[in-house]
């Protein structure tokens, strides 16, 4: 501030001394702080695959039902633990361990016919039940959003597969374009770094005329048209990324501007392709992979590899989980189906 001399000489020089003088003051008597670790203050994440694993109870057959074993495998550590085992009691066994909430979420048998979500509580081993009014579950994703679920899942008395975000406070469920009665939804992911889900969706009449043309001609049944679409899980905003025209997607992945997808040019027939999908651009880049990986693909933090349950390829066929580097083309073993049958697993990323 400019100040104007003649008239504050005074009182300029008197606030210069003062201010000397609390100088003195401060550096004599004050003990200097210690510095704050920006870093410590920071939460980290921690990321870790949670894997379902189903085998009969007695070992050799279904006389005493079946299980789901649920395991988790840190990322940075790379140990596997067994977190519990819980009935398998649903059309598709389905479990996702949060270990920042004690908890495995699993779709398990309802009171009435079909299956609903439910949460058992690995401290106190108590189950409570999430949901009242599905039907299926394919596929489960915690912590969205803070306090929010995002599943793929059919709402009884109806048959396509929805979009549903389960609030874990209220039980109550929100359905993207509930009134929607033809698209259904394939399999979803989550980008935990963008906080953005996707959906891999399309048409169920587009699917039934390709199914008559199939049994009318007998060949091999062409695909419907597969979009992915972005879902802000918030305000429930979406966006198309890429549609591709009598080709299914199979699966896919979402990390940082990138998804991962596998691909076929006909319903349950080989072979399998990958490539990549810019998430702005939706330019997509073709991928030359030796493995053999039909449902669960998981980009790493870093975008140089993936993790993906099936078989490693080149001659090899034991069905696993493995971890694939696209830098180095090195593939490193992480589960093997020994006992029972690995139904699914999921990357998980939470904050310390």
């Amino acid at each position: 501030m400019r100040i104007e001399y003649s008239k504050n000489y005074f009182f300029l020089f008197l606030f210069v001394l003062l201010i000397l003088i609390s100088g003195c003051s401060n550096d004599a008597t004050n003990v200097k702080k210690p510095s704050v670790d920006i870093k410590n203050t920071v939460s980290q994440s921690r990321e870790y695959l949670s894997i379902t694993n189903t085998e009969y109870v007695n070992g050799t057959d279904p006389n005493d039902g079946m299980k789901m074993n649920v395991y988790t495998y840190d990322l940075q550590s790379k140990a596997l633990n067994k977190m519990t085992d819980l009935p398998y009691n649903s059309q598709y066994p389905l479990t996702v361990v949060s270990l920042a909430e004690d908890t495995t979420y699993y779709s398990g048998e309802g009171k009435s016919k079909g299956d609903e979500l439910f949460a058992y509580d690995m401290k106190t081993q108590q189950v409570h039940q999430l949901s009242s009014n599905l039907f299926a579950i394919n596929a489960i994703i915690p912590d969205v959003t803070e306090n929010t679920i995002m599943m793929a899942a059919v709402k009884k008395g109806e048959r396509p597969v929805k979009v549903m975000f389960l609030d874990k406070e209220t039980q109550k469920i929100s359905i993207l374009n509930e009134q929607d009665s033809d698209t259904t939804t394939w399999d979803i992911a989550y980008d935990p770094e963008t906080e953005k889900g996707y959906a891999i969706q399309y048409s169920e009449d587009e699917q039934y005329e390709q199914m008559e043309k199939s049994n009318q001609t007998q060949k091999p049944m062409v695909p419907p048209s597969h979009t992915i679409i972005e879902i802000d899980p918030v305000s429930k905003q979406t966006r198309a990324i890429i549609k591709l025209k009598d080709e299914q997607i199979l699966t896919l992945s979402a990390r940082g501007n990138q998804l991962l997808i596998a691909t076929a040019k006909y319903i349950n027939k080989m072979p399998i392709g990958y490539s990549l999908v810019d998430l702005q651009t939706g330019q997509r880049k073709d991928l030359q992979l030796p493995i053999k990986a039909s449902s669960e693909l998981f980009l790493d933090k870093d975008g140089n590899g993936f993790y993906f349950l099936g078989e490693k390829g080149n001659g090899n066929t034991e069905r696993g989980i493995y971890f694939y580097d696209m830098k180095t083309d090195k593939i490193e073993t992480v589960f093997l189906q020994k006992e029972g049958f690995i139904n699914n697993f999921t990357l998980v990323s939470e904050l310390n």
